[in-house]
């Protein structure tokens, strides 16, 4: 690894990040951060920022020297959580809150059938990045995940990490024209919810392609059926 875009890579990959949730983290444009990585830029104001976040030495990071901070065998639990999640969010007059990575695939088609919900890992985000965008400040029943499939076509790309609100997840909570995610018969689909004026609601793909993602129409009793599982409160693109 004998350049900085090298070392860029090489840190952010460890930790599992997209270049737009390094970005997100130190309050830089993506398109910044890519210049750096594509070694089309070789120096900004953010890199000290862009080491902490990636859980690395700076000057390692700049210059390869020195040694490339990785937690040890000998490290502590706290240590360990430590460098497990990014902040998201500018910096916080508050304790940064915990969102735990949950490794469950949710298809916006057909469905993505899991065996098991494990916790892979956290992330951790700003009071602030909470409240502006109206989700519990403590973290509590947030949980992120990837979705798969094409059928939410450009508003939600195949593998987009999204930030979900399992607080939301009665009949009674459909706000309408937002994106829910479901569990039905152990498979896990998100579809735009649409709120008629006779009760219903039509569960809808933003895929023109309704051959393949047909839309589905439910009532409070064929409610019981669907497994809600949470509200897409927000999502972070990957490039």
């Amino acid at each position: 690894m004998d350049t900085l875009p090298d070392r860029l890579k090489f840190a952010r990959e460890q930790l599992n990040l997209s270049q737009q949730q390094v970005a997100d983290a130190v309050g830089m444009k993506q398109p910044s951060y890519y210049q750096l990585e594509a070694g089309k830029s070789k120096r900004s104001r953010f890199i000290s920022e862009i080491a902490k976040v990636l859980k690395t030495d700076v000057d390692w990071l700049m210059h390869g020297e020195g040694n490339y901070a990785l937690p040890t065998e000998d490290a502590t639990d706290d240590d360990l959580v430590s460098t497990q999640y990014v902040s998201i969010g500018k910096q916080s007059d508050y304790d940064l809150v915990k969102v735990k990575y949950l490794d469950i695939k949710a298809s916006c088609g057909s469905g993505y059938i899991n065996e098991q919900h494990p916790e892979a890992h956290t992330q951790a985000f700003t009071v602030e990045f909470l409240r502006s965008n109206n989700m519990p400040i403590n973290g509590e029943g947030l949980v992120l995940m990837h979705a798969c499939s094409d059928s939410m076509g450009y508003t939600i790309p195949h593998g987009t990490l999204m930030l979900v609100d399992t607080n939301e997840r009665e009949f009674d909570n459909f706000v309408n024209n937002k994106v829910y995610v479901f569990q039905a018969d152990n498979e896990m689909i998100c579809k735009r919810a649409i709120r008629n004026l006779n009760g219903t609601v039509v569960l809808k793909s933003d895929n023109s392609d309704k051959n393949n993602y047909p839309d589905q129409v439910i009532d409070r009793d064929s409610f019981s059926q669907f497994k809600l599982f949470g509200r897409v409160r927000y999502t972070f693109a990957q490039h």
